[in-house]
C-alpha cells in the first residue's frame, strides 16, 4: 500500500513539474512574440499594441516604458516604425484639447506648451483605454493612481521620452546616420504635413481662469483640492 501511495505522490509530482515547464515556456513565448510581423502594415490597432504592452509592463515607471516600447519597435521593419511615428503624431494632435490641458493643469499645479506636449505623451503612454476614456472626458484620470514623484517634487504625468523614441529605433534597425539620412520617423513625418509638436492647436471649449477648472473636472479638482 505504501509502496502505492509513493508511486502516486510521484507521478503527481512530475506532472506538475511538467505544468510549470510548459507555463515557462508559454509565458517565454509570450514575452519575445513580436506584436506586428514583418509583412504586415503598421495600423492603429498595432500601434495601441505597442502602447498597452508598455504600460502593461511600465506602468507609471518612465523608464520601463520607454525600455519596453523600444524593444518592440526595433523589430518592425523601417517602414513600420516609419508609420508608426505618423500615428503617434496623430494621436499627439487628436488628445490636444483644452479638456486635457485643463486635466493637467489641475494634476500638476501648472502646464506650457512644452509640459502639455509631455503630458500628451504621458496619455498616449498610458494605452489605448486610459487614452480612449480621457478623451471622452478628462476627469477620467482621477481613476487613476498618479504616484507622486519624489524626484520632481510632484504628480510627474510626462513622458518626453516617447518624442525620440521612432527615430532611435529607426537608426538601430537600419544603421543610418540621422545627421546624413531624411528618411527618419519625425523628419519624414513632416515632410508628409503630419508633425504636430509643442505648436499643435487646441480644439474644445477653450477656458481662461483657472477659476473654471472646478466645472471642467471637478473630480480631479476634489483629489487634488492644492493644486
Amino acid at each position: 500500500m505504501s509502496n502505492y501511495l509513493l508511486l502516486i505522490i510521484t507521478v503527481l509530482s512530475l506532472m506538475a513539474c511538467r505544468q510549470t515547464v510548459s507555463n515557462k515556456k508559454s509565458n517565454s513565448a509570450v514575452e519575445t512574440q513580436t506584436i506586428l510581423t514583418r509583412s504586415q502594415k503598421m495600423d492603429t490597432a498595432h500601434f495601441w499594441k505597442i502602447m498597452d504592452h508598455g504600460f502593461e509592463k511600465g506602468k507609471f515607471d518612465n523608464k520601463l516604458k520607454e525600455q519596453a516600447i523600444l524593444e518592440q519597435l526595433v523589430k518592425l521593419t523601417p517602414e513600420q516604425i516609419q508609420e508608426f511615428e505618423i500615428i503617434f503624431q496623430q494621436m499627439n494632435k487628436k488628445s490636444s484639447t483644452w479638456g486635457n490641458y485643463a486635466a493637467q493643469t489641475v494634476i500638476e499645479g501648472g502646464s506650457s506648451d512644452d509640459r502639455f506636449y509631455y503630458f500628451r505623451c504621458w496619455l498616449i503612454s498610458l494605452g489605448q483605454k486610459n487614452f480612449d476614456e480621457t478623451l471622452k472626458n478628462p476627469d477620467y484620470l482621477a481613476s487613476l493612481d498618479i504616484p507622486f514623484n519624489e524626484k520632481f517634487g510632484f504628480l510627474y504625468c510626462q513622458f518626453e521620452e516617447l518624442i525620440p523614441m521612432t527615430d532611435r529605433a529607426y537608426e538601430i534597425v537600419t544603421k543610418k546616420d540621422p545627421a546624413k539620412d531624411t528618411t527618419f520617423p519625425r523628419p519624414h513625418a513632416d515632410k508628409l504635413g503630419l508633425f504636430y509638436d509643442s505648436g499643435t492647436e487646441m480644439t474644445g471649449t477653450e477656458w481662461e481662469s483657472n477659476d473654471e477648472l472646478a466645472k471642467i473636472v471637478p473630480l480631479l479638482c476634489k483629489k487634488y483640492p492644492d493644486k
